[in-house]
């Protein structure tokens, strides 16, 4: 971690800077000196915004610093003047400590002054003739740790307070509910000797892909774990949710919230990948997740490692990094949000009206699945054009729906009604036949998935959508996956 603050703070500040620096040559006469830096600060300049997970901050609309470490999240500087703005997964006190630390034992450095409750240190340092006067301040933000430094030269130092001024009083958290990232004991590193020097492999389940650990596998299991190895002081894990990563994330969110034993360190969404980080305890254990999920062979999947709380040491950073870097998805798959199932409909309507005026005036007799966010027409569109579907659902004429909602304490229940002649529904209403052919009876997670997917079900895809579905009479599912596997339907 010192190591880490040090070349940070000495490193970045002394020879990314010097590049650039025009007027900071040693050689150069005084009075030319002078008349350059007077030149650089009369130039105007704007601020732009840097924002991450809640935290904000402006910063110069400067060039960005030379040799640039991927590290940094901004990095700028003017000549006389830089500001630097790091996110790591710290509190502000560990950034502060380390901080305090690593100028304390750089030469050259000198503490001007340390605010341990703000977390603020001001310090010079020293590079051949040339003097720095450094800001640098820790502040906690939903589960992270931002590091702010602004630092001049000597001479511009006292002219350029509004740029020091504007910066750290620019600094935002909006509060997202989440709780702040704890210190944690650092674990010596004989701890986990297999942190330090990992092998990979790579894990495919059709488009997804992932590089694991080469790491022992996990005896215990469930209905969505794909792949499970651990280290001991820490796993990776894959599952496969039949669910949307939106439902899934509010899922995850609001069971961490539920329980007062667990935090939500830190939560965002980029480019349909979300990012959840959070603390729970298992079997007597702190444990840290950090998670990515994504949508992918119309399933959510979610890369997961799991570290005991109170282990930091070295390689654990990397391992995270690398794995869920890793994780991605081949191909794109749209995700079926009720917006696009909407365009889907227009679409048809516009191409099929004949059949959608069918479907809504003749088939569907009910809206009922609309307060749980089911498309009943859209439902009966996408079973009634999917060759492999209407196959499965020839052999039951009769059969009924039951969608739970067990987070609102409610069912959703229909009746159908199928052609047997051809597979295709009839009739779709409220209420239970007395003896139907089969109820099916799924989560409302898993339902939106699988309706919203009507159209991409196949005998591939069934046996993923299936895992969380129940039937009555029970024997009836695994009737149908083996018909499946047997090739009953092709």
């Amino acid at each position: 971690m010192t190591e880490k603050i040090t070349t940070f703070m000495v490193a970045r500040d002394l020879l990314l800077i010097l590049p650039i620096l025009f007027i900071l040559t040693a050689c150069s006469p005084q009075e030319r000196f002078q008349q350059q830096l007077d030149t650089a600060m009369s130039e105007s300049f704007t601020y732009s915004t840097y924002e991450s997970n809640g935290f904000s901050a402006k910063y110069p609309y400067w060039p960005e610093a030379a040799n640039t470490s991927e590290d940094v999240e901004v990095s700028v500087s003017r000549g006389y003047c830089s500001v630097a703005i790091n996110q790591e997964r710290l509190t502000a006190d560990q950034w502060y400590g380390a901080m305090v630390d690593a100028v304390k034992k750089a030469d050259g450095s000198r503490v001007i002054s340390e605010d341990d409750d703000a977390r603020r240190l001001e310090y010079s340092t020293k590079y051949q003739n040339i003097t720095l006067i450094n800001d640098a301040r820790a502040y906690d933000c939903n589960g992270y740790g931002y590091f702010v430094l602004v630092f001049c030269i000597e001479q511009a130092e006292a002219d350029s307070r509004d740029v020091y001024d504007t910066v750290f009083g620019s600094v935002k958290c909006e509060d997202d509910g989440s709780k702040s990232l704890q210190p944690a004991p650092v674990a010596p590193a004989e701890a986990a000797p297999a942190l330090q020097d990992i092998k990979y492999k790579s894990f495919k389940k059709d488009d997804f892909s992932v590089q694991q650990p080469d790491w022992a596998e996990m005896s215990d299991t469930s209905p969505e774990r794909v792949l499970g190895v651990s280290a001991g002081v820490c796993s990776v894990v894959v599952n496969e949710y039949n669910a949307l990563p939106d439902d899934l994330a509010q899922w995850i969110k609001k069971a961490v919230s539920e329980k007062d034993e667990d935090d939500l360190l830190g939560y965002s969404e980029k480019d349909d990948e979300y990012y959840i980080d959070y603390r729970f305890s298992a079997d007597g254990y702190d444990l840290v997740a950090r998670t990515k999920m994504f949508y992918c062979n119309y399933l959510t999947y979610s890369a997961v490692v799991v570290c005991l709380d109170n282990a930091t040491m070295p390689g654990m950073s990397a391992m995270t990094g690398k794995v869920l870097s890793s994780a991605h998805c081949a191909k794109e798959y749209a995700i079926p949000t009720p917006a696009v199932i909407e365009q889907r409909k227009e679409e048809i309507r516009d191409e099929e009206p004949d059949v959608v005026d069918e479907i809504e005036d003749s088939i569907v007799k009910t809206d009922a699945g609309e307060e749980y966010g089911i498309d009943e027409e859209m439902v009966v569109y996408f079973i009634n054009n999917n060759a492999f579907f209407t196959k499965v659902m020839k052999d039951f004429p009769e059969a009924n729906l039951r969608v739970e909602d067990k987070e609102n304490s409610r069912t959703l229940e229909l009746k159908v009604d199928v052609d047997p002649d051809n597979g295709k529904i009839t009739s779709l209403e409220d209420g239970q036949h007395g003896s139907p052919d089969v109820t099916l009876i799924i989560p409302l997670r898993d339902a939106l998935n699988i309706f919203s997917n009507a159209q991409n079900i196949n005998p591939i895809t069934l046996l993923s959508f299936a895992v969380n579905v129940r039937t009555e009479p029970e024997s009836i599912k695994n009737q149908v996956i083996q018909d499946v596997l047997k090739g009953k339907y092709k």
